[in-house]
């Protein structure tokens, strides 16, 4: 079990619009739910019991109204604002103060409808996507990480090629990797690279998910995703 727990509920949603004119597109609604509820639950789930939430974009008030203090969940919440999207990397190292021994992260608009089984140690959860090209990917050969890349125009059809999803296991390591950490040409820091350290260091597990993932950061997957569930439902 992992007790401690990163939740990413910064960005502004652009995608989103006109939706997020008005709200932080954590709070959208999928079938029965907010979308925070869902990447909310996959933390519980893994066993955390202190989540800390990174906020940001206009209306992060809302994700605050909501979640309060976690007592409604059973757990724990502390908050941390990031005040430029400086990347992902960047936003779990703010949470360096919160957060012991292992912990899980996931991105707050990263849907699983089933839960994940961690091995305890730092990890990705891999599966297999249609449109591969918006993701990080995880080159495989005979079992072994061989090549990671960030939403690579064309995949090498030499591997066994899988979309990294958006829930990670990191130690204490990370924050020693990010020190060296320096920005993308995108001016973020990317989790990808820090990745990319643990595979280098060998301290690298993976898994692959085979139930339904899916990103709720556009209007076409965020359509899916509600017939699935009202599907599911039935």
């Amino acid at each position: 079990m992992i007790n401690n727990g990163i939740l990413l509920a910064g960005g502004s949603g652009t995608r989103l619009k006109p939706l997020t004119n008005f709200s932080n597109k954590h709070m959208i609604p999928i079938h029965n739910k907010f979308i925070i509820d869902y990447s909310l639950q996959t933390l519980i789930d893994l066993g955390c019991k202190e989540i800390t939430v990174v906020l940001g974009g206009e209306f992060f008030q809302q994700v605050i109204q909501y979640l309060r203090s976690g007592a409604n969940w059973g757990v724990k919440f502390n908050y941390v604002l990031q005040d430029s999207p400086l990347g992902i990397a960047h936003a779990i190292s703010l949470c360096q103060p919160y957060v012991k021994d292992n912990f899980a992260v996931v991105l707050g608009d990263n849907i699983f409808s089933d839960k994940l089984v961690c091995s305890g140690g730092p990890e990705i959860f891999l599966t297999k996507k249609r449109d591969m090209n918006r993701f990080g990917v995880a080159s495989i050969k005979n079992g072994r990480i061989e090549k990671i890349e960030e939403k690579p125009v064309i995949l090498d059809e030499n591997f066994d090629n899988y979309v990294i999803t958006g829930c990670y296991v990191f130690d204490q390591t990370f924050f020693e990797y990010f020190k060296d950490l320096v920005p993308s040409s995108r001016c973020e820091f990317e989790v990808v690279e820090i990745i990319k350290k643990y595979e280098q260091d060998g301290k690298l597990r993976y898994s692959v998910y085979e139930s339904l993932w899916s990103d709720a950061g556009v209007f076409d997957t965020i359509n899916q995703l509600n017939n699935y569930f009202y599907s599911k439902s039935l």
